[in-house]
């Protein structure tokens, strides 16, 4: 993981990270638009990532995105079959992007981890834009609470609220998260065919446990 030297350096980092699980996040909820892959290949998102970390996973889903800017790497239709197959679209999803799916002794869905969440959420004032149609544990809605979190906290100036925060952060992580987000992965690993979600697969891992250990250390 890369850390900064000073509370500037700090918050550069949230914001990086922030951006990194937003973009992450978005392709995990939503199915890739064609216009957008294009416009982040033009722009060299995929070699130019906001950050670098030594985190073996963040490594590992830097190397998988980086390749797709070479030419004649994209395709488009290979990643929306990614999508649809990993997350459900063309029925039974190979990598399911429910908590609930991975922490329940039947491997289903259920009402109540995504009620727990939600409680959560709503504690914060703080209701996702798809709630009642989407479980309120799917990952991607989860990477938007952290977010929100990431967002609020370098704004703090009061260690107090910036406490509660941090702490707020590694709890939500180490319940909801941190307990099947690796069985997620390698799901996703054994199952993407492209190289844009291999890579998505390991960036949301190593973000995630960069998060965690940025503010626990802090």
């Amino acid at each position: 993981m890369t850390t900064g030297q000073s509370e500037k350096d700090n918050n550069n980092l949230y914001t990086a990270y922030n951006m990194l699980l937003s973009f992450t996040g978005s392709f995990i909820l939503y199915e890739p638009q064609q216009g957008c892959i294009n416009d982040l290949v033009e722009q060299n998102m995929f070699e130019s990532l906001p950050l670098e970390s030594d985190n073996p996973q963040f490594i590992l889903g830097a190397s998988y995105l980086r390749k797709i800017n070479t030419e004649g790497s994209l395709d488009y239709e290979e990643i929306i079959n990614d999508h649809l197959e990993l997350f459900g679209g063309k029925g039974r999803a190979s990598a399911p992007p429910w908590g609930s799916v991975y922490m329940s002794k039947d491997h289903t869905m259920n009402d109540k981890s995504s009620t727990e969440v939600r409680k959560i959420y709503h504690a914060y004032g703080w209701r996702s834009s798809i709630e009642g149609k989407v479980p309120d544990d799917h990952l991607g809605i989860e990477l938007q609470f952290i977010n929100l979190l990431l967002g609020k906290y370098p704004e703090l100036e009061d260690e107090v609220c910036r406490k509660e925060i941090r702490t707020d952060l590694v709890k939500f992580i180490d319940k909801y998260i941190s307990p099947w987000i690796n069985d997620w992965n390698r799901r996703m690993q054994e199952h993407s065919v492209s190289n844009f979600y291999k890579g998505i697969g390991y960036l949301t891992v190593a973000c995630i446990e960069d998060v965690y250990s940025l503010m626990k250390r802090t």
